[in-house]
C-alpha cells in the first residue's frame, strides 16, 4: 500500500470522511493524485466518486514536473475510471502554461488552450476540465472553446512529437475522419478499449452506434490520415471480431 494511503488511514482523515458520509453530511468522496499507481490503489477501495487528475499531452508523454506514469499506465486510469463511473475532473490541462508557448513547451511547439481542453475531454472518464483563471476576461476567453471550429480544436499535431511508445495507439482524436462509411472511428475505438477491460456499458454503447466496425469497407482513408500511425483497418477487423 502506498505511503499516501497509509498516511490518511493513520491520521484518521479517511475514517472521519466515512463517518461523515454515513451521517449524510458528506455526499461524495473524491481524491486527487498525480501518480497512476496510487490512483489504482484508491480505486481498489471502491470509496471514491470522483478523481482530480492532471491530464495533458506533456504529462501523458512523460514530460513535466508531475508526469508520473507512462502512456499505457495513464491511459489505464482513464479507462478504469470510465468503467467504474468515477468522474475525472482535469487539473493542469496546459501543463502550468508550458504547452501554450513554443519557448516553454517540452515539445518545442505550442498548442492552444482550446486544443489542450479538447485533448483532455476526449479521454475516457473525463467529465470536466478546470484550467486556472485569474480574471473574468480569462474565463471569457476559455469559454470561447464552445465557439471554436473542429479545425481549431484539432490537436493531431501532437502525433508529430509523441514518443515511439505512443505510435500505433488510438487517442480518439478523430483526425482520421470523415470516414466514407460514416463510422465514428474514435467512439468505436474508445468503446472497444473499455469493453476489453470489462465495461458492459461500453459494450452496450458500441452496439447502439448507427455505424460500427462491421461497416468498415477497408478503404484506407483513416490509415492515411492518422497522426499516430494506427492501422485502423486492422483495428476495425479486430473490433468486429471482438463484438
Amino acid at each position: 500500500m502506498s505511503d499516501e494511503i497509509q498516511r490518511e488511514q493513520k491520521n484518521g482523515i479517511l475514517q472521519y470522511l466515512l463517518d461523515m458520509r454515513d451521517q449524510g453530511v458528506v455526499k461524495h468522496i473524491g481524491a486527487s493524485s498525480h501518480t497512476p499507481s496510487v490512483i489504482q490503489e484508491i480505486l481498489d477501495t471502491d470509496l471514491i466518486d470522483m478523481l482530480m487528475f492532471s491530464v495533458n499531452p506533456a504529462y501523458d508523454y512523460n514530460h513535466g514536473d508531475y508526469a508520473y506514469g507512462g502512456v499505457d499506465e495513464r491511459a489505464d486510469v482513464y479507462k478504469r475510471c470510465e468503467k467504474l463511473g468515477v468522474g475525472i475532473s482535469v487539473m493542469k490541462p496546459f501543463s502550468g502554461g508550458q504547452l501554450l508557448s513554443d519557448k516553454t513547451s517540452p515539445f518545442g511547439k505550442a498548442l492552444t488552450q482550446y486544443q489542450c481542453i479538447k485533448y483532455a475531454l476526449d479521454k475516457p472518464g473525463i467529465l470536466t476540465v478546470l484550467p486556472g483563471a485569474q480574471s473574468v476576461a480569462e474565463i471569457d476567453a476559455l469559454l470561447e472553446y464552445y465557439e471554436k471550429s473542429e479545425e481549431e480544436l484539432d490537436y493531431s499535431i501532437i502525433g508529430s512529437f509523441a514518443p515511439p511508445e505512443a505510435s500505433g495507439k488510438c487517442v480518439y482524436c478523430n483526425h482520421c475522419e470523415p470516414c466514407p462509411a460514416g463510422i465514428d472511428i474514435g467512439a468505436v475505438n474508445k468503446f472497444y478499449d473499455l469493453a476489453r477491460i470489462g465495461d458492459d456499458m461500453a459494450r452496450e454503447h458500441y452496439l447502439t452506434l448507427e455505424k460500427n466496425a462491421s461497416d468498415c469497407v477497408s478503404c484506407g482513408h483513416c490509415n492515411s490520415r492518422c497522426p499516430f500511425s494506427v492501422d485502423q483497418m486492422s483495428r476495425m477487423q479486430e473490433i468486429r471480431s471482438f463484438f
